[in-house]
C-alpha cells in the first residue's frame, strides 16, 4: 500500500493514500477500545457534529463550515454523556490548517478544546450553556497535518453558574499526548438570549 508521509524531527506520520479521510476515520472509530468503554455508559448520546447549529446560523459557524472539509477539519465523530458531562470527538486534520508546513497550527486546537470543553460542561449548567471565561492551553507535542485525534472533555466540577472542565487532544492511533487544557466556562446572565446548542 502506497503511503504519504511528512517527516518532523525524526518522526514519521503516516495516512493511507487509498482511503479517502472520512473512511479512514469511520473505521479508526469503529474499532477505537475507547468508544466501545464510553458506549458501556448508560447515558451516552453520538452525532456527528459537537454542537447542534440552526440552518439560519449554520452559514456563518466557524467549525461546522469555515474549518470543515476533509483537507481541514472533517466532521467529526461525536460521544457525549450528558450526566457525567463528558464528551469525546474523533477528528481527522488535513493539510490545510498547518501553521507550519505539516504541523497543525496551535490554533486550531484551541478552538476545537473551547468547543468540545464548552459542550461538555453545558448539560450540567441549569441554562444549559455557557461562555468561556478562561482556558489554559499546554501544547505537549505537534499536531501533524494528515492525522486522526481524539479530543476527550471532561467535567471537573460545577459551583452556580461557573463549570471547571479538562480537556486534551490525543494521537487517535497510538495515544500520545498532544495537547491539554483546562477551561472555566459561565452561564452567562443572558442566557436565554443565547440559542440552544446541544
Amino acid at each position: 500500500m502506497a503511503t504519504n508521509s511528512v517527516k518532523l524531527n525524526d518522526v514519521v506520520q503516516t495516512a493511507p493514500s487509498d482511503l479517502d479521510p472520512e473512511t479512514t476515520l469511520q473505521s479508526l472509530v469503529a474499532s477505537h477500545p475507547v468508544v466501545a468503554d464510553f458506549r458501556q455508559r448508560p447515558a451516552v448520546k453520538e452525532s456527528r457534529s459537537v454542537l447542534r447549529i440552526n440552518d439560519e446560523d449554520l452559514p456563518n459557524h466557524l467549525t461546522c463550515t469555515t474549518l470543515a472539509g476533509s483537507d481541514m477539519t472533517g466532521r467529526p465523530y461525536v460521544f457525549t454523556d450528558d450526566q457525567a458531562g463528558s464528551l469525546l470527538a474523533f477528528y481527522h486534520f488535513g493539510n490545510k490548517i498547518a501553521g507550519h508546513t505539516g504541523i497543525v497550527h496551535g490554533g486550531i486546537a484551541g478552538v476545537l478544546l473551547d468547543e468540545c470543553m464548552g459542550r461538555a460542561c453545558f448539560p450540567r449548567l441549569a441554562g444549559q450553556i455557557g461562555v468561556t471565561a478562561k482556558l489554559e492551553i499546554e501544547y505537549k507535542n505537534p499536531i501533524l497535518a494528515q492525522s486522526e485525534v481524539l479530543i476527550r472533555a471532561d467535567t471537573v466540577e460545577v459551583q452556580g453558574r461557573k463549570a471547571w472542565v479538562s480537556g486534551s487532544i490525543e494521537d487517535a492511533r497510538d495515544g500520545k499526548l498532544l495537547v491539554k487544557a483546562t477551561g472555566l466556562f459561565i452561564e452567562p446572565r443572558w442566557a436565554a438570549d443565547i440559542p440552544k446548542v446541544m
